[in-house]
């Protein structure tokens, strides 16, 4: 049983909170290699509880309450349900129509049910019944894989949408992006050149997603496409000057608050141009 631990807990544990989650998680694997007709029970109880900490964590009450998307709904006691969360936990405060219209991600209804399903699944093993209590060694090998790969694809629907989401929000908002670096300049291109226009920044990846009701963070990894001029206007048109088309990696954190039009208003914690190749 310890080779389910080796293949599964460091997995898990990647995308959890240090504390309470891990210490949740090593609780879940202490109860699965500990022999007892509740071993299995206990473990996907745990489970199961590690994947509401998460979302709880993920879609506090005070900021899901505050999405132009959010309803209270009368089958959950406190108005909350599950679907919700995980709605937050993907798109956060951006309304449904800027997602399926602008960014055109439709599967977002579909999987969040999807979602809602596994936790589902997870709680099945929880109730104590005859099927599930004090089973032979093998059942509780194969029914333990079932729910870790339960939760390892809950978490990983989550940050795959995610993901998409603050790509293609990248995508949308580049643009203004732009026209906000060519207006401060970019300090490492006035180092190197008299002006310079910044013509377009790619994303390679985007990762450290952080969203809530009235904003995005994210960090964006990818090339940034200028030309490096020198000499004044007068110069170039009487060619005395010259123009450089350049291309560079680009660090830069992002934060983009969700007022519209999307893009317009966004905070730069960071950008930065890796111009290291320019003296090789």
């Amino acid at each position: 049983m310890k080779h389910i631990k080796d293949k599964y807990q460091n997995s898990i544990s990647s995308i959890l909170l240090d504390g309470f989650e891990v210490e949740l998680l090593d609780s879940a694997f202490i109860n699965l290699l500990t022999p007892n007709p509740l071993r299995l029970n206990n473990f996907a109880y745990a489970l199961r509880e590690l994947t509401r900490h998460m979302l709880h964590r993920l879609a506090p009450n005070d900021e899901l309450e505050k999405c132009c998307w959010f309803k209270p709904d009368s089958t959950s006691s406190n108005g909350i349900t599950r679907k919700q969360r995980i709605k937050f936990c993907i798109q956060g405060g951006l309304s449904d129509f800027y997602v399926e219209k602008k960014l055109r991600i439709d599967e977002i209804d579909t999987v969040t049910t999807d979602l809602v399903a596994i936790i589902s699944q997870l709680s099945n093993f929880t109730h104590i019944e005859r099927a599930t209590f004090n089973i032979d060694e093998a059942e509780v090998e194969k029914v333990a894989i079932e729910c870790l790969d339960a939760t390892l694809a809950f978490v990983n629907k989550i940050n795959e949408l995610r993901e998409l989401v603050a790509e293609k929000l990248f995508g949308d908002i580049s643009d203004n992006l732009m026209k906000r670096i060519n207006s401060e300049s970019v300090a490492e291109l006035m180092e190197i050149s008299t002006h310079q226009f910044v013509e377009d920044i790619t994303a390679e990846t985007v990762s450290n997603i952080s969203i809530n009701s009235s904003s995005l963070e994210m960090t964006v990894v990818g090339t940034i496409y200028a030309q490096l001029m020198y000499g004044s206007a007068s110069d170039r048109r009487k060619e005395d000057g010259a123009e450089i088309p350049v291309s560079f990696p680009v660090t830069s954190s992002i934060e983009v608050i969700f007022k519209q039009p999307l893009g317009c208003e966004m905070n730069l914690d960071s950008f930065n141009v890796d111009i290291s190749s320019w003296y090789e």
